[in-house]
């Protein structure tokens, strides 16, 4: 039987066409008493195969309460078994904030206009 965690996934919106590859991130404020639940080096990314669209995202830096989130965006090339082209990544660009429901908005945002 799985042990019940303390806090719920983060309610994020995901648009048709997305394929969220990782989720870490909880529905828990940024504090030194709740920075263990950010100190995962991904805390969600995703990937549209269709676009090549992607993103990560993490705390920075890593461990620290008054860190900022970040969004690393991109595309990846994919060939035709479907497999990611090494090398083929085009960083878009970052965004960074200490607001998380910011940092919600922006990856919804992304995902929206990818």
């Amino acid at each position: 039987m799985r042990k019940k965690l303390k806090y719920h996934l983060q309610p994020i919106r995901v648009p048709s066409g997305w394929t969220i590859t990782i989720n870490n991130l909880f529905e828990v404020e940024l504090t030194p008493e709740t920075i263990d639940w950010f100190s995962s080096s991904v805390l969600i990314g995703g990937v549209r195969r269709s676009t090549g669209h992607c993103f990560d995202t993490r705390v920075e830096p890593e461990g620290d309460p008054s860190g900022d989130f970040v969004i690393d965006m991109l595309t990846i090339q994919y060939d035709k078994t479907g497999e990611p082209i090494r090398g083929s990544e085009n960083f878009l660009g970052e965004f960074r904030t200490k607001s998380k429901s910011a940092f919600i908005e922006k990856i919804e945002e992304f995902m929206i206009e990818a």
